[in-house]
């Protein structure tokens, strides 16, 4: 993925990518590609580099529908990492590192460590505290090169648990095609996930559907059809 990603820059860089509204606050981000590489690049040397984990490792992704949860699957794909989503994310043993938004901290903090990710619209810092054994990424993240680190991973890396199997990137990046076909997303258009689409599908949506098809995804908190037309969205995942 991170070779797909990287080649998507070479050839739109400046060109949106990823975009977050909520319908009910106008909070709104867009990141182009090469932000997205960017952010990829820091969080998979982050996870490398400050958490110490190999190619492999689980890392178990509890965000919300925001860029941050794009930047995180970006990320933890290109340092090679198998994730776990969610509460149903299907792997079953203790995850190396789980990563959440603040609400979730408490609740989480017995599956492992636990990785706080700030939703700030420009990812400033946490304000508020968080439970023992759980940090602030977004300072771990920040300080990290904009250029990956390391060697990257292959097609056949393991990428994601899926029920009882795990999937490698290129099986990951199939499935992606497979709901863009689906949903009529086509290169180059617009693809609008709002809350009224869940489970994997929101999850590929945020990141690997839009690198596959080079699409770009408008993620929405509340009901996307407040802001589809201005968004210019041309497909609608779910």
């Amino acid at each position: 993925m991170w070779s797909l990603l990287r080649s998507r820059t070479r050839s739109a860089a400046g060109l949106p990518m990823v975009a977050y509204a909520d319908v009910t606050t106008g909070e709104r981000v867009e990141l182009s590609a090469a932000s997205v590489e960017n952010a990829a690049a820091k969080v998979a040397n982050a996870l490398r580099d400050e958490f110490g984990l190999d190619p492999g490792a689980v890392v178990s992704l509890h965000l919300p529908a925001h860029w941050q949860r794009a930047a995180w699957c970006a990320g933890a794909w290109t340092a090679g990492c198998r994730v776990s989503l969610g509460p149903t994310g299907g792997h079953t043993g203790r995850p190396d590192l789980v990563v959440c938004g603040p609400s979730e901290a408490e609740q989480l903090t017995a599956l492992g460590d636990l990785a706080v990710v700030s939703l700030h619209p420009f990812g400033l810092p946490l304000t508020d505290a968080l439970p023992a054994g759980a940090v602030d990424v977004t300072l771990a993240v920040r300080q990290q090169p904009d250029a990956y680190l390391f060697d990257p991973p292959s097609g056949n890396s393991p990428a994601l648990d899926v029920g009882d199997r795990v999937l490698d990137q290129d099986e990951v990046l199939a499935l992606a095609a497979d709901l863009a076909r689906d949903w009529g997303l086509e290169a180059g258009g617009r693809l609008l996930a709002d809350d009224a689409v869940d489970g994997l599908p929101a999850w590929l949506a945020a990141f690997a559907v839009p690198l596959v098809t080079g699409a770009s995804v408008v993620l929405v908190r509340g009901d996307g059809r407040a802001v589809a037309e201005q968004e210019r969205v041309t497909a609608r995942a779910g």
